[in-house]
């Protein structure tokens, strides 16, 4: 292996955290090599910050695109990329997305969590955030990927009026709907501040997204809604992942356009369900386990 290992990171910031055991990976068996990562602008390289096993963190403008492209086909650099979704993952694997990463890049990981790195300043201004609220449950309700991914606004009202016990976050951008009841944050709060929001939160409740990924990290119990996504690729353990196995779920790979059936894989997952879910992860005590329309990774 190259005394410098590069690595092109691809995807939105969900598909950046997916990719971050194989840096931990790649320094274990190549100590002496300087890892380098390749990011398309400054947003990316807030998911990869303060990681102990890159050395690096290079912005790509395109004249370096073109000048990586040169000394690649020449043989003068190799580069490693993690553009796994080319590989349609929800029809041809049933391993994990980080796993599905490593496999591409031809190594195999001994832990295939999601590594996300914070300062102690960060996590200080998170947990003194929190701390005004009784029992906070972060909230993220879209998917940039697909419109299909997404639950009904008017659900998540009913869920929120139905939990006063919790107080729920709503973390997004501004032009996200918002969710009656909930502590309304979209739009104000950095990817960092939003990934610390998540470690010192009570708990998670959203669809499959970055924030779903980054509870992988710091083992935040989350609840998360799969329709058309696989549970088996982007589902992680420390979440009840909630699912109503349709036979034409797990169709992201290819149905980008809206769902010709209104989604009646998100649609037909109820306010109850996700109730017991988010009560079965933040009071395990008084619930018991009793949600047999669940699926505990």
């Amino acid at each position: 292996m190259s005394r410098n290992i590069y690595v092109k990171i691809w995807g939105g910031l969900g598909d950046i955290a997916l990719s971050t055991p194989i840096f931990k990976e790649l320094k274990f068996r190549f100590p002496a090599s300087r890892i380098i990562a390749l990011c398309r602008n400054e947003k990316d390289t807030q998911v990869l910050k303060g990681n102990p096993y890159i050395d690096t963190l290079r912005i790509l403008n395109p004249y370096y695109r073109g000048l990586y492209k040169i000394l690649e086909v020449v043989g003068m650099v190799k580069i490693l990329y993690t553009d796994y979704a080319r590989l349609r993952p929800s029809f041809s694997y049933k391993l994990k997305a980080p796993d599905i990463i490593a496999e591409m890049i031809g190594i195999s990981l001994s832990d295939n969590s999601i590594q996300l790195y914070l300062s102690e300043e960060e996590e200080a201004n998170a947990k003194a955030t929190l701390a005004a609220f009784r029992n906070p449950v972060i909230l993220n309700i879209t998917s940039v990927t697909s419109a299909n991914q997404m639950w009904p606004v008017e659900e998540w009202n009913k869920l929120v009026a139905a939990m006063p016990d919790c107080t729920f976050i709503q973390l997004g951008l501004p032009r996200e709907e918002k969710v009656e009841g909930s502590v309304d944050m979209r739009g104000k709060t950095s990817i960092r501040e939003s990934m610390a929001l998540v470690k010192y939160a009570a708990g998670f409740a959203g669809v499959v997204s970055f924030l779903s990924h980054v509870t992988n990290a710091f083992n935040t119990r989350g609840v998360v809604l799969f329709g058309p996504s696989s549970i088996a690729v982007w589902g992680h353990s420390n979440n009840i992942n909630v699912s109503k196995h349709l036979p034409c779920s797990n169709c992201l790979a290819w149905l980008r356009v809206k769902c010709p059936y209104g989604k009646p894989c998100m649609r037909r997952i109820t306010v109850q369900q996700v109730k017991e879910a988010i009560h079965q992860q933040l009071f395990p005590s008084a619930v018991g386990n009793k949600n047999n329309l669940t699926v505990k990774m």
